[in-house]
């Protein structure tokens, strides 16, 4: 404490006598009275302009100092020390509930005056400071990518951030007091029962304690997904007092992990197998050849002719599966071509529906606007055909095949990619979907599945089995989306022309984004820095610019643009209030777009006019 400091005092009190001795004992200690109030309201009123508040419990008026004191710490946050001749059991109970800085009995002490003025305001300090790093807390918390969970001694959920409310599907109200072992519901990924709760084994251990490769998280909705991380014990001078688990969805990196195992493994046993399609159709030819020559020299009713036309026939199948492992090992042709998968379902519809018969209920669900491929159409309808074939096997006895298309994203190069999707949902068991795709010697469709990643890994994209909720099993295929042209657009298309927009834009990533944006909805951007950088960019650019977009003020930049671009519109960005041409910060993607479209349609309303 600094004896030296002055602070500015409201002094609340209905005794003017007692008032002014306050006041002067104040001004003695070196302090400042900014006021002096007699009732509840006039200290609510003064109290903007001070730093501490002493204040007298019982005040004439409707209201007396406890409830004053209450409204000033609510609306001021400012510290109050209670002044008061009465120190009976329940005036101090009623006196707790306004949180005082201090408490000062009648008559006052020189003393006792200026320590307790300066306990209070180290106590505010404090306060404040612990608000400040909470606020931090809080901030840093929750904008963290990961999610975290804080849990007490008890192991009961104390907080828990954004990340980690979307991840459980808990709401952090109704999560708080809950057991962490119930709002992070961890098993392990067999399914052989609940893991162990990270949280009581890191403060057990009283250190950090990761999350186990194989164990899962179940969300409140049901759903499982692969999940790392680790718990800490959260420690005080005192001991342990709780434990921090943060951990993040790593289902995605996971399932790319498995697919390129995957790929590695078939490549190899690709390879493999060609190597030894070789041999054996060199000793295939041999062994039906020599068959041939032997039937030549027995008789037709001679008993050794059945025993010959039996190897004949064993060589003829051995040769049918030498030649799958021929086309196994070797690599497809592809001869892509830009195409719908709605259109494929559509063209497959009647073969599918007698794979399936009568004993299956068939559903094909097409998504809207589903994005066109790139691909072999012959090979995807052969994969497709593949994965309805082995779901019709696991339903012999009926069942139900569903089979849709749509939209999704898969995980490429740290960024999320556009993918067109091929689904085939089935009632019948599978005992290990995660193998799925690997080559089994199972009779004839021992390498159909393989095939089909095979094939769809050799047009870049990505297949995927999972259990479903009622038993069954979802195989995914994805495929990369063929680029903007089988893209719908959002804008009212011109059979002359694509509209070209010249953005000035300092930030990086914020021209990035609104590039992906704008071709997406058939529109061409340029992109500069800053207003030098745009004009060089216009004068590469070969055909008209028609709408420039950039920070308020773009009067010089449009003059310079409307020598070789007479017909250009401007948009500026601005902070205040906007007019007809201009756009108020901040602004989303669709109100950009929106005011660009305006802006069009507005240049082509006058084309006729200016012609």
């Amino acid at each position: 404490m600094d004896p030296a400091r002055t602070y500015k005092i409201l002094v609340v009190e209905d005794e003017g006598l007692i008032a002014h001795d306050i006041a002067d004992r104040l001004a003695a200690l070196g302090h400042q009275v900014v006021a002096t109030a007699a009732t509840a309201e006039e200290a609510i009123e003064r109290a903007a302009g001070a730093d501490l508040v002493l204040m007298d419990i019982r005040l004439d008026g409707r209201a007396d100092g406890i409830e004053a004191a209450a409204a000033i710490r609510a609306r001021y946050h400012l510290p109050v020390v209670f002044l008061t001749a009465h120190a009976d059991r329940s005036t101090l109970e009623r006196a707790k509930t306004a949180a005082p800085f201090g408490y000062i009995v009648k008559p006052l002490s020189h003393n006792s005056l200026n320590t307790s003025i300066e306990m209070a305001m180290h106590k505010h300090r404090l306060e404040r400071q612990l608000e400040e790093r909470e606020a931090w807390m809080r901030t840093v918390l929750g904008s963290v990518a990961d999610a975290v969970v804080v849990a007490d001694a008890a192991g009961r959920v104390v907080m828990m951030n954004l990340a980690a409310e979307v991840l459980t599907g808990w709401p952090p109200a109704e999560a708080q007091g809950q057991p962490v072992a119930k709002v992070v519901a961890l098993v392990e990924e067999n399914g052989a029962g609940a893991g162990e709760d990270p949280v009581a084994l890191a403060m057990l251990r009283d250190a950090a304690v990761p999350l186990a490769r194989n164990w899962r998280l179940i969300t409140r909705s049901g759903r499982q997904m692969s999940v790392e991380g680790a718990a800490a014990p959260v420690k005080t001078n005192a001991g342990i007092i709780g434990a921090a688990l943060s951990f993040r969805d790593v289902s995605a990196r996971r399932w790319e992990e498995r697919q390129i195992r995957q790929s590695q493994k078939l490549e190899a046993l690709g390879r493999l197998a060609a190597g030894v399609s070789t041999d054996y159709s060199n000793l295939l030819g041999i062994v039906r050849s020599r068959a041939d020559q032997l039937l030549g020299h027995f008789g037709e009713y001679s008993p050794a002719r059945k025993l010959i036309e039996e190897i004949q026939q064993a060589a003829a199948a051995a040769d049918q599966i030498n030649r799958r492992l021929a086309a196994f090992g070797s690599r497809q042709v592809c001869q892509p071509e830009p195409f719908s998968l709605n259109a494929l379902l559509r063209r497959s519809s009647k073969l599918i529906q007698s794979l399936a018969g009568p004993q299956i209920e068939l559903l094909i669900r097409p998504g809207t606007a589903t994005m066109h491929v790139r691909a072999d159409p012959g090979q995807i309808e052969q994969a497709l055909l593949g994965l309805i074939l082995h779901a019709c096997a696991r339903m012999a006895d009926g069942g139900r095949l569903l089979i849709e298309t749509g939209n999704a994203g898969a995980p490429a190069g740290g960024q999320i990619a556009a993918y067109a999707m091929l689904a085939v949902t089935y009632t019948g068991e599978e005992d290990d979907p995660e193998s799925l795709f690997e080559p089994r010697p199972a009779g004839e469709q021992g390498m159909a599945l393989a095939m089909v990643h095979a094939i769809v890994t050799e047009h870049g994209g990505y297949v995927s089995a999972q259990r479903t909720g009622a038993g069954g099993c979802r195989c995914e295929i994805l495929l990369p989306a063929e680029a903007a042209a089988a893209l719908p657009s959002a804008r009212p298309s011109s059979p002359q022309k694509v509209p070209t927009i010249l953005l000035i834009e300092a930030r990086e990533a914020v021209r990035g984004e609104l590039h992906k944006f704008f071709e997406l909805h058939g529109y061409n951007l340029l992109e500069a820095a800053d207003a030098s950088e745009a004009l060089a960019v216009s004068q590469m650019h070969e055909g008209p610019i028609d709408v420039l977009i950039g920070d308020a003020p773009l009067e010089a930049a449009a003059a310079e643009l409307r020598r070789e671009h007479a017909n250009l519109k401007v948009l500026e960005i601005v902070d205040d209030l906007p007019r007809a041409s201009q756009l108020r910060r901040p602004f989303t993607e669709a109100a950009l777009l929106e005011k660009v479209e305006a802006l069009l349609q507005d240049r082509a309303r006058l084309a006729p006019a200016t012609a």
